[in-house]
């Protein structure tokens, strides 16, 4: 998917919450200037919602029972607009209060992961490439600071900062380092990337996400039946519930399958 349409993709859930909220305001401007077209135009919605409601719920379902990735989208994309409106903002503002009064690599690494998380990555780097700047050793600031850039699609950027995790802390964040390093350097198409990431299989065994990298790493290779063994993996039956993000992953996986044996 291209990248403009994989951003306004993810940001659908969040600008139909904002329609639903503004819908109010709206009629209300419209009633200021004329009371009976704002009448017309709350009967008119009413009415097109009524004719369309069954309609997309009906292919809300087939969707969701025929195609995996649907539902895991949609679960996906809430998850991180969650994300995005529960930063506590006051708490950031204390911690760049702190960082005003002294500046530390460890306060700069806090600001990062916090922003980074709320997937503000824009404004996490400038801080965690800070935290880093103060202190050179610090691995968890090199894959916070590896992960801000990879989300935005800067990939030797972030294939230089990972890598530097890995070194300096080998198995970094359960081998998340390790594995996001071996993902930049399949997106740029650097022969090591399979290498990397067959080391993080037999490292750190792993998830959806990993084994569906690996899937991609080994197809592009000619593994083909490499490939499908590392799909299977990603798309088999969770013993535990699986976050939003891996969920996807999975599903993408199920999808995969099809015509190589079959679904998981």
């Amino acid at each position: 998917m291209p990248p403009f349409l994989a951003n306004a993709a993810r940001q659908l859930p969040l600008a139909l919450v904002w329609a639903a909220a503004l819908w109010p305001v709206l009629l209300w401007l419209v009633h200021a200037r004329d009371p009976v077209a704002a009448v017309r135009l709350a009967q008119g919605a009413a009415s097109a919602w009524s004719a369309a409601w069954p309609w997309a719920l009906g292919s809300a379902i087939a969707t969701a029972a025929l195609y995996p990735p649907a539902p895991a989208f949609v679960r996906r994309a809430l998850h991180r607009s969650r994300q995005t409106l529960l930063l506590d903002q006051q708490a950031l503002l204390l911690r760049l209060a702190d960082l005003r009064q002294f500046e530390t690599a460890a306060r700069h690494l806090e600001v990062g992961r916090m922003l980074r998380q709320a997937r503000k990555h824009e404004q996490a780097i400038p801080h965690l490439g800070r935290a880093v700047e103060l202190d050179e050793t610090m691995a968890g600031g090199w894959h916070q600071l590896g992960l801000a850039l990879f989300a935005l699609h800067q990939w030797p950027a972030a294939a230089r900062c990972c890598e530097r995790a890995e070194a300096l802390d080998p198995g970094h964040a359960f081998g998340d380092a390790l594995l996001v390093f071996g993902r930049c350097l399949f997106m740029v198409k650097d022969d090591r990337a399979l290498a990397t990431l067959e080391e993080h299989a037999r490292r750190h065994g792993g998830g959806p996400r990993s084994w569906l990298w690996l899937a991609e790493a080994r197809a592009r290779a000619g593994d083909s039946s490499g490939a499908v063994a590392a799909l299977r993996q990603a798309a088999q039956k969770p013993t535990v519930a699986l976050s939003p993000e891996d969920g996807w992953f999975r599903a993408l996986a199920r999808v995969r399958l099809w015509g190589k044996g079959g679904r998981a």
